[in-house]
Formats: C-alpha cells, structure tokens, sequence
C-alpha cells in the first residue's frame, strides 16, 4: 500500500526545488526587467503555497507569514502575465494592489466569525476567480501579435495551466462555502498537480528565459537587439525590401486595422517568415509595438511643430492608425514617460516674435484720380 503522506511530502518537495529553481534563474539574472523581480515574488510565494498546503505539519499555524504569501500567490501570477507577455519596460508597483487587496479580503474573511463569514469567503474567490480570468485575457489577447515563437509556444501550456490550478482551488473553496462535500485526498492531488506545474514551468521557462527576459526597448528607433543571427536567404533580403518599402515609402502603419496577417499578405511573404524576420533582424518582440514604435515616432514629429499647434491631438491620434484616444496615450506614455499634452508643451518652439517698424517713407495715399 502506498504512503500517501510520504508520497504528498516528496511530491511538495519537489514542487518547492522546481518554484526555486526557475525563481533563482530569475532573480540571478543581471537585467533589470519587470519579469525579473515580479518572477521572483511570484514563484517565493508559490513556494509559501506549497508550504501552506501542507497540513500534516501544520506549517500555517507555526508560520502565518507563510499564508499570507500563498494568498498572494493569485495576485502575483496576474502581474506575472503582465510582465512576461506584455513586454512591459519598466515595473509598476500598481500591478501589485491586486495582491494586496486579496490579502486584505483574506485576513477580513479570516477574522470574521465562523457564523457570517461565508460571505466573505465568498468575496475572495470570486476576486481570484476574476483576476485568473482576466490575466487568461491578457495571455490570450497578445498570442496574435507576439512575435517570439517560444513565447507564443508558452502561452497555452504553462500559465493555462496555471490558471486551471488556481480555478480549480477556488472550486474547491467555494464547494466548502456552499456546505458540499470535498474530494477525496485533496491534499495529495494538490501536491501533486503542484509537483507537475513545478516541473512544466521549470523546463518551459528556463529553456526560453533568455528569450522572455529581455530589456525591452526604451526607444521606439532603437529596439531591443536581436537574440541570434539569422543566415538571410535571397527570399528573406526580398521580404526586408519590400517591408522597408511598406513601412518606410507607404506608411501602411497609419492603417487602423493594420495586423501581422495583413501585412504578410501585403509584402507577399507566409506569416511566420515575416514574424521571424521582425523579431531576429530588426529586433521586435510584439507587433503592435512594432507598429506603434512608427506612430509614436511621427506623434512626437507632430506635436513639436509649430504649423500644426491648432490641431487637436486626438485628430493627429487619429491621422496615425489610432482607434481612439485611450490606446495612443498610454502607448504615447510607455514609450516617452510623459503624455502628448506634456509633450506639446515641451518640445513646440515658441513662435517668432512680430514687432512693427517704423520707417520714415510717408504711408502711400490711395489714388483719388480713380
């Protein structure tokens, strides 16, 4: 017969080597990167989650930092999705509020006596259920424009899965909420789905780390450089020209609904050809900053001249392939720090001052002979 409890402890163990490891490799690395420190809280605090769900050794009433930690666990796997996915160039502590706000409705639940604290409980899954969904959203929503291949490859395996666990918890919890039975050996299940999890992110992520963590580009005009060489052949040089011919000459970037089919379809090239060439030769991670690296460049061009003051800036959003507003001064934002109307104000020279002359010739008199 099986030891289920020895089983459960080499399986938690093996989860906590697997969580350190891909967290270390994170930590480690000399790039300053959001993914860097957002990997490393993410993957301590999976380790915390491991710990907590052993019950045998009662490990959350010895240490309650060790449950606070796991409850952050959701929190920071959505500020992960974030910085892994969305090449985000520098960390925004807002992207931690989710973690806290989660901790703060867990220790609000947990202090809540055992007769009207359902409710709360409650509130905290539905919260951990929203944030998996939403950072699902996130994951799946740039899989279309990502341009790295291994990290497109990622986005269904790992953090899906990541997300089926942290779904199926809240299952779990929310069964207990409702009075139903749990399942049998749930404490086993979970030490092993962690023990899986642990070793499916350690190979996917230190495999293609040097690929995800990257220092994105601060310059739309200088992006990151290439990861490897890549041995052009005469239809790849083909492919670059008419590119450079599409972007440069045409300006197709000013198309509202511009997408890497499209223009695949334009250059007359297979899609992952010209994904391979945007991403290895010219250094680009995502599509859409591919694209909007040409907008804002022309953005700034706009609104630092002087004949073009009275035009509104959504007008100029607008004339640069922007559906609206709100996407080019958050993409106008990451890319300069500050927003167009800073911009404007800053970078337009101020106009020629006029002054009259006098001159000592009399004014001419109209012609009364008319």
């Amino acid at each position: 017969m099986v030891d289920t409890i020895l089983l459960e402890t080499l399986a938690r163990g093996a989860a906590i080597g697997g969580f350190a490891v891909t967290g270390l490799a994170l930590v480690l690395d000399r790039r300053v990167t959001p993914a860097r420190w957002v990997g490393g809280l993410f993957f301590a605090c999976a380790i915390a989650h491991v710990v907590e769900g052993y019950r045998q050794g009662g490990a959350a009433a010895a240490f309650p930092i060790v449950c606070v930690l796991s409850v952050a666990t959701t929190g920071l796997f959505w500020a992960l999705a974030y910085a892994l996915f969305t090449d985000e160039r520098r960390f925004s502590l807002h992207r931690l509020w989710p973690a806290v706000g989660l901790v703060a409705l867990w220790l609000l639940a947990r202090s809540m006596p055992l007769t009207i604290c359902r409710p709360f409980w409650l509130a905290f899954n539905l919260a951990s259920v929203g944030l998996v969904t939403h950072a699902l959203l996130v994951i799946w929503r740039g899989w279309r424009g990502d341009l790295v291949d291994q990290r497109r490859q990622l986005r269904g395996p790992v953090m899906i899965a990541a997300a089926g666990y942290i779904l199926l918890l809240s299952v779990r919890d929310m069964a207990w909420i409702g009075g139903l039975p749990g399942l049998p050996a749930a404490s086993l299940l979970q030490a092993l789905a962690l023990a899986a999890l642990a070793a499916a992110a350690s190979i996917a992520l230190l495999r293609a780390e040097p690929l995800l963590v990257v220092v994105p580009a601060t310059d739309e005009a200088a992006p990151s450089p290439p990861v490897a060489a890549l041995d052009l052949t005469p239809a790849d040089r083909l492919v670059l020209a008419r590119l450079a011919n599409a972007m440069d000459d045409d300006e197709v970037w000013r198309g509202e609904d511009l997408s890497i089919s499209a223009l695949a379809a334009l250059v007359g090239a297979p899609e992952h050809r010209l994904r391979r060439l945007i991403n290895g030769v010219l250094g680009h991670r995502n599509f859409a900053d591919y694209v909007n690296g040409r907008r804002i460049a022309a953005a700034k061009l706009a609104l630092a001249a002087p004949d073009l003051a009275l035009k509104s800036i959504s007008t100029i959003a607008y004339d640069l392939g922007f559906a609206s507003l709100g996407p080019f001064n958050r993409a106008f934002r990451a890319a300069t720090g500050v927003t167009p109307t800073e911009w404007r104000v800053a970078n337009t020279p101020p106009p020629a001052r006029l002054r009259l002359v006098e001159t000592s010739d009399p004014s001419p008199k109209a012609d009364k002979t008319a």
